[in-house]
């Protein structure tokens, strides 16, 4: 029973000094002057480096009403088993903007390069269903410049 109350008691004692350790890293920051903090700027936005991937699934459009808009030749066409391996994008850029009573949201992608592929190309009456009139591949499509803009109104 002794043992038990020293090791209870050493383990209050030691408890505000466990709780100081992590506080280091607050008391190591120096403060800053009025006039440091006058000249330090920031950079508005956000800037994004990714590397998307997707696989499996499938793309399917449909035709509701068919050919000379009779539903009895409805189709679809699915784009099947998509794989895209690497889509990066690198220094994109978001930002929202406004000008007078205008505001839209801009989004610049400066570099973009995809590699995909679809595996069956199908035509049919259902979702995925019809033969494979053929594949797709897109080797490493590099596009520069891209920039979108996005406003209500």
């Amino acid at each position: 029973m002794k043992k038990i109350i020293i090791i209870a008691a050493v383990a209050l004692m030691l408890l505000p000094v466990s709780a100081m350790a992590g506080m280091t890293a607050f008391m190591n920051m120096d403060e800053m002057s009025n006039n440091e903090m006058a000249s330090t700027t920031g950079q508005v936005g956000i800037t994004l480096n990714a590397t998307l991937g997707i696989t499996g699934g499938y793309i399917a459009w449909g035709d509701g009403d068919g050919c000379a808009g009779t539903t009895a030749n409805a189709g679809y066409l699915t784009l099947d088993n998509i794989v895209a391996s690497g889509i990066v994008l690198d220094g994109t850029t978001i930002d929202v903007c406004t000008s007078g009573a205008t505001t839209w949201l801009t989004i610049v992608a400066p570099a973009m390069t995809v590699s995909a592929s679809i595996d069956a190309i199908k035509i049919g009456p259902a979702v995925n269903s019809g033969p494979s009139i053929g594949s797709l591949t897109i080797g490493s499509l590099g596009m520069a410049g891209v920039t979108l803009e996005i406003a209500g109104h």
